[in-house]
């Protein structure tokens, strides 16, 4: 099993717990690339994501941020974390239609802390959205598969 298939596994596994937000993000993201540290995703805008200019709601933004960034911890050290500061800088819209890839990394990892970044980009590689995200690390380790990488 790929690193990338065991990371979705486990979201969709973590994810399906519980309801709301986290459920109906995570629905829209394809994980396309993880690295221990770093996973990427990709989705499209659709209409219930837009605001009233027809455009990706920032809201849906920062909940990206949010998530990818965790994501990346987690591959880094295996524990989801709890915010505690979330920096976010809205720098370019992304029309309702428009494909966004979405790069969460895993900056620095310690025993009670994590700090990551998370990147938004439209299908032309411009950047959207750029985040920073502090996590306090006292949540329970998740043990990934430890087979051969695909």
């Amino acid at each position: 099993m790929s690193l990338a298939t065991a990371v979705s596994k486990e979201l969709q596994k973590t994810l399906m717990r519980t309801s709301g937000f986290g459920q109906k993000t995570m629905s829209h993201l394809k994980v396309t690339d993880v690295i221990p540290g770093r996973v990427t995703f990709k989705m499209t805008v659709e209409q219930g994501d837009g605001n009233l200019y027809g455009t990706m709601h920032g809201g849906l933004g920062a909940s990206l941020v949010d998530l990818c960034s965790t994501v990346a911890i987690f591959t880094k050290c295996n524990r989801w974390g709890i915010s505690t500061d979330m920096q976010i800088s809205y720098l370019k819209a992304a029309p309702v239609g428009q494909e966004i890839e979405i790069v969460g990394q895993c900056d620095k990892a310690g025993k009670t802390l994590a700090f990551s970044s998370c990147f938004i980009y439209n299908n032309k590689g411009d950047l959207l959205i750029k985040g920073q995200h502090t996590k306090f690390m006292g949540t329970p380790y998740v043990e990934l598969p430890t087979e051969e990488l695909d």
